[in-house]
């Protein structure tokens, strides 16, 4: 007899039913005392997760939800809808869009001739590349398609899948409206408006006996069935719960009062984890977050299941157009089974990695993400089928590596062979262009989509999005509110209604829909939660609610750590808090310095904002805050040599904190102290810390050798686990283009850029690859883009069309991108280094250009002091004019910074080579080789100089290892030949030297030295046809005459 599973669930209210057997699990769910919401586990060994996962309570919970009936598809003249299955809309619904007042104008759709503008480029460089739609530069500009959706014939049709499931029951497609029937608080600005229409009450016995809104489903749309709405309800963030007030309470006597409030501040808490014991874990829920790890269907041995994967994933549907991160999961679960019953269906598969791209920040982005995701989609072109569903996985993935070229080229071509298309095209037409920052276009195609056919929220809140890009906030309103009509739960718009109220000093009128956010934590990705939080604390301290809006403070601060803003207000309050208590003003003098610090952050004063955390260091001298804060100020003003000292002195009062120490250890790879770096690693292998920080460590100490493969075997493990440390992306990223894998890259950066939209490293970089990958033209045209959403004055990216610019040798228009760069920041260092470049190229031209040149390095260095390139480049320009001791005097700089910098002893080698002192030579690169004892060109130079001062035999120790390290390289063998011809012995001579022309077949010298063996050893012939070679090689030789004698 087959034994019985029982189960546990946790309820919503936090109560643990069970164990619990599948009979009673139903009878819960027919009672509606369990939505689908809750989370669970088997029992006894099983692990929590969401119920929905649970194969056979999910089917349960999908049995309840069509149980009182099955869904009607029909038009509004009572037809059945046509065999299309639109993805977000009806592609047969004829009507006017509403448009936006003037910034959304009625358009009249494209016809075949018209086509899409592109960007304008640069002032003063109109003749450089502009950036066309299309991923071949070169090609002829697309044009787009766009028919009104046409009707298909009756007898061809099916039933529409995603409209008769998520379509309320009081659509009304006559009066051209949605409406969704919600519990409305008429003092909720959040909600529904006057300026919306207002639909006629319900109770909530008729709502709950709807049979089209499914019990599994209401939670995710926001209804919270048998509870009361957060505006009627007190704020409980930081009381207890009343059951458990009953409890008695020892209250501290006062001098242990007074202890126990000085340990809480020191700690950030202000002793609510002591006062109230519930505190602490109900913070904890408010900020936990799921990740989830994306995987590839398990296909089904033999003939798969093709009614079981269409009907799990009509059921995906109705959660994936709720547009929330609690949908996306349930839909990702639910088309995981779809596509394992049968893998062959194609729109299981391109929806499924959908899925998978919109809960990108609720995901651990390891590479298995990446390959997932790719795979899926590579999956579903695989079947030669090419249907809405690819369209959208192609242009959602398109948009995630920002290439939103590549996705509107992807919808135009679809629409162009399918003249069928339904509403959704427009949808992604307007995404694609509204994430490539035109927000016009973007607006003119989603004013194609009607009110009355959208069946998810999500197009209501792009079109807010757009109407905030044009300035119409008013218009993003109502759009917003539109979305939270059609779905409570749709978070995206209710953030950015609090937002907007923020930003007009309205933020009063937001709380109960903060309030809703906070307690919703599963609706959210962590920087929307973060977000969140932060907005709640701000509304809190508009009533002086504290010791509340600390709380958010520190939750959103966890969720988003590097965020200014949430570090702040966190340092503002415990400053504030701190210093009403006697004991703990040192810390909340602490804390205002460090808020100072923030606020001149906030306001790009980077050198005040450093001496304010200097004060604050010398304020509280055992607290590591203001060394780790000054240690953050100095890396971003290119100082590593004080960052260090701050972050030494920072893990020695915090020897076991991994946060500090990974700080530590990154500040000692890039001083190139390796033994430093690597001791510290074994030391927090054998702790209980995050690993993810040690293995970034190891893969940047290798990346930064050259040694990219075992750099991103460390990468790859860094980002498996499970906690992951953030920098490891952008990291990973660099060194796959080191790897020239210019195809993966991308998609790094832009993991990277979600957690840091701002990050210009990330932004040059995916350039870069995509001009590696496809030409320097398409990397100018991303860059374009990308000046186009931010209005064209970010000196980071103008630089570095400028430096794509000298690559194409364009240096007249490359110059002009150096001006405005310089214009836009003449604080930013890497304008001037391209300048410098610029006129080393007029060398031939400019008698001055090499001064000149010697002047912009100077002034890139002292824009970058920790950079040794700029030290080194004016070496070589100070060789070039003999001046030696200046050239000595920039090596100098570099040892003062970095006395372990690879290479450093063998340039000074090479400068006292040229001049001439062959004994120093030899010691400055038998430094270099105690430094760096596998550099092949150090022991080649070591070579060289110790034939140089008459010590052939041990020239040829560091030769013979040179060869073995580098086998197919010529200059070790003709070294090493040379010795062995100054030690007479020239058989060895000859057999290395003709070694040395396998690999270098074009070197005249080797040929002049190999005579030179066969003329000493009486071999004439020989001599005769090496020196021939030679002058055929070199017929302006200087020593001409000296060997024509022997032809």
């Amino acid at each position: 007899m087959a034994s019985v599973q029982y189960y546990k669930i946790k309820h919503s209210s936090g109560r643990i039913l069970g164990p619990l057997d599948l009979e009673r699990v139903r009878a819960l769910i027919a009672k509606k005392q369990l939505n689908g919401t809750e989370i669970a586990r088997l029992h006894p060994q099983g692990e929590w997760t969401d119920v929905a996962k649970i194969p056979e309570i999910a089917e349960l919970l999908l049995q309840q939800a069509s149980s009182s009936g099955k869904f009607q598809s029909r038009d509004s003249s009572g037809t059945r809808a046509n065999s299309y299955q639109p993805i977000l809309g009806n592609p047969n619904a004829q009507g006017q869009a509403r448009n936006y007042a003037d910034a959304m104008a009625p358009t009249e759709l494209l016809q075949p001739s018209e086509k899409f503008p592109t960007n304008d480029v640069l002032p003063g460089a109109e003749h450089a590349f502009t950036a066309p739609l299309v991923l071949n530069p070169g090609a002829a500009e697309p044009t787009l398609v766009l028919k009104p959706p046409a009707r298909v014939p009756a007898e061809v049709e099916e039933p529409t899948v995603i409209g008769e499931l998520i379509r309320p029951a009081d659509f009304d497609a006559e009066s051209n409206r949605t409406s969704v029937d919600v519990p409305r608080d008429p003092e909720d600005p959040t909600l529904l408006t006057s300026q919306l229409p207002v639909m006629p009450e319900r109770s909530e016995e008729s709502r709950l006996m709807d049979p089209n809104l499914p019990v599994a489903l209401e939670s995710l749309h926001g209804y919270d069935v048998g509870s009361k709405k957060l505006s009627q309800e007190k704020t409980v963030l930081f009381e207890m719960d009343p059951a458990k007030r009953k409890k008695k309470m020892r209250i501290p006597e006062r001098k242990e009062l007074i202890k126990v409030i000085v340990v809480a501040l020191l700690l950030g808490g202000f002793g609510y984890e002591y006062v109230f014991d519930d505190a602490a874990e109900e913070n904890a829920e408010l900020t936990k977050i799921e990740l989830i790890r994306p995987k590839l269907p398990n296909t089904v041995q033999g003939k798969g299941d093709p009614q079981k994967s269409q009907k799990l994933y009509a059921d995906a549907m109705k959660y994936y157009v709720v547009d929330n991160v609690a949908g996306y999961k349930s839909a990702a679960s639910l088309l995981l089974q779809s596509a394992s019953a049968d893998i062959s269906n194609v729109k299981a598969l391109a929806m499924l990695a959908s899925c998978y791209i919109n809960l990108i920040d609720t995901s651990n982005k390891d590479e298995n993400y990446f390959s997932v995701i790719t795979r899926l989609i590579d999956l579903s072109r695989a079947k030669s089928v090419d249907l809405p569903e690819t369209v959208i996985a192609d242009a959602e993935f398109y948009v995630t590596v920002h290439r939103s070229d590549a996705a509107l080229n992807r919808v135009i071509e679809y629409t162009k062979t399918h003249e069928n298309f339904g509403l959704e095209m427009f949808f992604y037409l307007s995404y694609a262009f509204y994430s490539r920052g035109d927000a016009q276009n973007a607006a003119k195609y989603i004013a194609q989509y009607p009110d009355n056919k959208v069946f998810t929220p999500r197009v209501f809140y792009l079109k807010g999005l757009i109407a905030e890009k044009l300035g119409d906030t008013e218009a993003a309103l109502i759009e917003y509110r539109k979305a939270l009509k059609f779905s409570v739960s749709h978070t995206h718009s209710r953030l950015r209604i609090a937002q907007i109220y923020y930003q007009s000093g309205k933020l009063k009128e937001a709380g109960k829909g903060l309030e809703y956010l906070v307690q919703h934590p599963q609706y959210q990705a962590p920087k929307e939660l973060g977000l969140s939080n932060y907005l709640y604390g701000q509304y809190n301290q508009l009533f002086h609610r504290d010791s509340i809006a600390l709380g958010a403070f520190e939750r959103a601060t966890k969720l988003d750590h590097d965020n200014h803003d949430y570090l702040l207000e966190v340092y503002t309050l415990r400053a504030k808090t701190g210093d009403a208590v006697k004991h703990a003003q040192t810390e909340a003098k602490m804390y205002y310095y460090l808020g100072e610090g923030e606020k001149r952050i906030k306001e790009a004063k980077y050198q005040e904002a450093l001496a304010q955390f200097l004060e604050a260091r010398q304020v509280n001298l055992s607290s590591t805050l203001p060394l780790v804060r000054a240690g953050d100020m100095f890396v971003s003003l290119n100082d590593l040599v004080n960052a260090r000292m701050n972050y030494q002195m920072a893990a020695e009062k915090a020897p076991n904190n991994i946060e500090i120490w990974s700080k530590y250890m990154d500040v000692l790879i890039q001083s190139y102290e390796w033994e430093d770096a690597q001791k510290a690693m074994e030391k927090f292998r054998n702790l209980p810390v995050s690993q993810s920080a040690i293995d970034k460590a190891a893969g940047d100490m290798f990346a930064k050798q050259g040694r990219h493969l075992e750099a991103q075997m460390f990468y790859k493990k860094a980002m498996a686990r499970d906690s992951i440390d953030t920098d490891v992306y952008i990291s990973y990223a660099k060194s796959l283009m080191g790897s020239h894998n210019f195809k993966d890259a991308p998609f790094f950066f832009a993991l990277a850029l979600r957690f840091d939209p701002t990050n210009t490293e990330a932004l040059i970089g995916t350039a870069k690859s995509v001009a590696a990958a496809e030409s320097i033209d398409a990397g100018i045209t991303f860059l374009q883009d990308e000046m186009q959403k931010e209005g064209g004055t970010r000196a980071e990216l103008i630089a570095a069309i400028g430096e794509f610019q000298i690559q194409k040798g364009e240096w007249e228009i490359a110059q002009q991108y150096v001006d405005q760069a310089i214009a836009a920041n003449p604080d930013y260092a890497l304008p001037w280094k391209l300048q410098a470049q610029i006129h080393m190229n007029k060398e031939g031209m400019d008698k001055k250009a090499l001064d000149k040149a010697l002047d912009a390095y100077r002034s890139y260095s002292d824009r970058n002091i920790s950079d040794p390139s700029g030290y080194l480049e004016r070496y070589r320009v100070f060789v070039k004019k003999s001046e030696f001791e200046k050239a000595s005097d920039e090596l100098g700089k570099i040892y003062s910074l970095y006395p372990k910098y690879p290479n450093l002893h063998y340039y000074k080698g090479a400068l006292y080579g040229v001049m001439g002192n062959h004994k120093a030579a030899v010691e400055e690169y038998t430094l270099e080789l105690k430094n760096n004892p596998n550099g092949v060109t150090t022991m080649v130079s070591l070579g060289k100089e110790l034939i140089e001062v008459g010590d052939a035999r041990q020239a040829l120790t560091h030769l013979s290892k040179a060869m073995q390290m580098a086998p197919t390289s010529a200059e070790p063998k003709s070294q090493a030949a040379y010795a062995n011809f100054i030690l007479k012995n020239y058989q060895g001579a000859i057999a290395l030297y003709n070694a040395a022309l396998v690999y270098d077949k074009g070197n005249p010298q080797i040929y002049k030295r190999l005579g030179m063996v066969y003329r000493d050893m009486g071999d004439m012939p020989g001599a005769k046809n090496a020196f021939k070679k030679y002058l055929e090689m070199e017929p302006d030789a200087q020593d001409r005459a000296e060997f024509e004698r022997f032809l």
